[in-house]
């Protein structure tokens, strides 16, 4: 982000936020964001965000959103499964629609992402209205650097004209 913006903050998704209860987390994300004109989201921060946006106002924020956790993942090669905190009530307040999300976001994900599911990201992005979404074949959860680069700066440069 550096080298292609000269003002802004980073929330990471680290001990100090992972630390207290999920209520506390999303209150924390919800804090963060709120003042944004533009945020980047990944993987499990994405998650926390999507959570934060449940009843929340209205916001015109631009968001772009990086290998995102929209729910459970299941990689049956390696036999291992994973569901984030709050599912069920994400997913209630999904189908009521009430999760209340601003008009651009973008959603990248990699085909051979094992965390964000591509076929659960094309459900979940269409149950939240989400038409923005992008597949990136040769690419795994952890997307690499140059795509980052490149998603970021026109991300910036688009909303910025």
């Amino acid at each position: 982000m550096e080298t292609q913006a000269t003002d802004f903050a980073a929330l990471p998704v680290d001990a100090s936020l992972l630390k207290p209860s999920i209520d506390e987390q999303i209150t924390l994300v919800n804090d963060f964001c709120s003042t944004a004109t533009h945020l980047v989201v990944n993987s499990y921060g994405a998650y926390l965000w999507l959570l934060s946006r449940i009843d929340a106002s209205p916001s015109s924020t631009n968001v772009l959103m990086l290998s995102p956790v929209m729910g459970r993942a299941v990689d049956t090669e390696k036999m291992m499964s994973s569901r984030p905190p709050r599912l069920k009530g994400f997913e209630s307040a999904i189908a009521e629609g009430r999760v209340n999300l601003p008009h651009n976001v973008a959603v990248y994900t990699g085909k051979e992402d094992q965390v964000c599911d591509s076929k659960t990201a094309a459900k979940q992005c269409e149950r939240l209205g989400i038409t923005d979404l992008h597949i990136l074949e040769n690419e795994t959860h952890n997307l690499s650097h140059g795509v980052v680069a490149g998603l970021v700066r026109k991300a910036l440069k688009t909303h910025s004209e």
